[in-house]
């Protein structure tokens, strides 16, 4: 029960920040955030990266509503949390402040907003 009171809670202070609007750009950079390792843009009910990262990768997500003014975009940096690619490179699993674990991206976006993530596949050899 403990667990899903955070989960609602964190999920309710993360909503409150971003809205996931189709147009909404969602960035995955580095921890000292350079460089953009890839982007993805909500559509319809998809929010798709088209380039797949490393399982286990460490980045920071920027979420930048659609027509970010500057100072939309300077708060998202400020806010940008952290996460860590999944074990299977098909979610990210993001740390808020104060959590205990990580929470995936994946099954908050679906939950909260029916929104499915999607990673290109890895390119092989």
């Amino acid at each position: 029960m403990k667990a899903l009171l955070l989960w609602l809670a964190l999920g309710q202070a993360f909503i409150a920040g971003h809205a996931f609007l189709p147009g909404t750009v969602v960035k995955l950079v580095h921890p000292d955030l350079i460089p953009v390792y890839t982007s993805g843009v909500v559509e319809g009910k998809e929010l798709t990266f088209p380039h797949a990262l490393e399982p286990e990768t460490e980045v920071r997500l920027l979420i930048l509503p659609p027509d970010a003014s500057e100072r939309e975009a300077a708060a998202a940096v400020a806010e940008a949390p952290y996460g860590r690619i999944g074990p299977t490179g098909d979610d990210i699993f993001v740390r808020f402040e104060g959590a205990e674990r990580a929470v995936s991206l994946k099954k908050w976006l679906l939950d909260a907003y029916g929104i499915e993530l999607h990673f290109a596949p890895l390119a092989g050899p």
